[in-house]
């Protein structure tokens, strides 16, 4: 969906207003469109299954839902899933002259976007409450499902938990761009650039060559295309089942990394945990509700919230529980239809 530009201006920090209000009015960028469905070939689908999923259902106006998310059914017991990781670097060069890389410096700092996705709340451990609720010292994405399943995880499955390892680095993988395949524009902070790269070339160039490269990246595993002050195919995030290459069924996200920012819904890794709970809740990206996909990320885009961990300030995106989507919410801590409790009723 298109993000709303007053409420873009609103999410500005006063001091730095108007940069805000410029970029935001020459560059309208969605949080994440949703890409073409495509009906998953039996052979692709079988391949995504060596990712660790479970199948839930929940009726709404006589009509079942049926759904599959990453782990082990929560009712069942206490299980732990980890998902394996691979963190692609992206170097982009554009037709200007204009640099963006992933793994080497950013702007104005010395560390890279890889550096800090590792350290992040995606990867490491914070206490995480609901309220008064505790709901575990965890990763984020972990901290959520589990919430999202409260009613289960508090009394049969204590220890339950779907986790991301530890992300192995892929090399660097470096592309020069025409002004057909990509273009740059001011960013809020001058005078800095940000990107925009094209779909074709994502989806015609980079991750068919990346597959093809690292015959690690199987299925069953999770793959994060990296960009720094980029936006991938005009978003700032999808993900994705590959279907390119008969007899696999890769799952993977693009992931935009943005600094300097002066909104916070640019803020470090609140793109990244948007797609990663996605990943999560809907692997395959075919899971229906009665209000579109089970999308757990898009009700929320603007719902950044600040979390610390090792001394430093981190900015996850709020997620929506399955209650949202109709499904019972009493089934999720508090019965709240939301993680941080943004949203106060279900979507219908």
């Amino acid at each position: 969906m298109k993000r709303n530009l007053s409420l873009l201006l609103r999410l500005c920090l006063p001091a730095a207003a108007t940069a805000c209000s410029l970029f935001a009015q020459d560059t309208l960028i969605s949080r994440e469109t949703v890409r073409p469905h495509v009906d998953l070939p039996d052979d692709v689908k079988a391949a995504a299954a060596a990712m660790p999923m479970w199948t839930g259902t929940f009726t709404y106006n006589g009509k079942t839902y049926t759904y599959k998310m990453i782990g082990s059914d929560p009712s069942k017991g206490s299980a732990t899933t980890t998902v394996p990781v691979f963190i692609v670097p992206l170097k982009l060069t554009f037709s200007d002259g204009t640099v963006f890389d992933a793994s080497g410096p950013m702007d104005g700092l010395n560390v890279s976007a890889v550096h800090q996705v590792e350290a992040s709340p995606i990867f490491n451990n914070v206490t995480w409450m609901a309220g008064s609720v505790t709901v575990g010292t965890t990763q984020y994405i972990d901290a959520f499902q589990r919430g999202n399943f409260w009613s289960s995880v508090s009394t049969v499955s204590p220890d339950y938990h779907v986790l991301m390892a530890i992300p192995q680095v892929l090399p660097e993988q470096s592309y020069t761009l025409t002004a057909k395949e990509g273009s740059t524009s001011p960013g809020p902070v001058a005078p800095y650039k940000r990107g925009t790269i094209s779909n074709g070339f994502l989806d015609k160039v980079i991750t068919p060559q990346v597959f093809a490269k690292f015959p690690q990246i199987t299925p069953g595993t999770l793959t994060i295309f990296l960009t720094y002050n980029v936006f991938p195919g005009g978003n700032y995030g999808f993900h994705a089942v590959w279907t390119g290459t008969p007899g696999k069924g890769n799952i993977y996200t693009y992931v935009s990394y943005l600094e300097p920012y002066t909104q916070l819904i640019d803020a470090d890794i609140s793109t990244l945990a948007h797609e990663v709970g996605e990943v999560v809740d809907d692997p395959l990206t075919n899971n229906s509700t009665p209000c579109g996909s089970l999308e757990v990320g898009d009700p929320l885009s603007t719902a950044v919230f600040t979390v610390n961990a090792n001394g430093q300030n981190w900015h996850p995106q709020d997620l929506a529980f399955i209650g949202y989507f109709t499904a019972p919410p009493a089934t999720s801590v508090n019965s709240w239809f939301s993680f941080r409790d943004n949203l106060k009723k279900a979507c219908k």
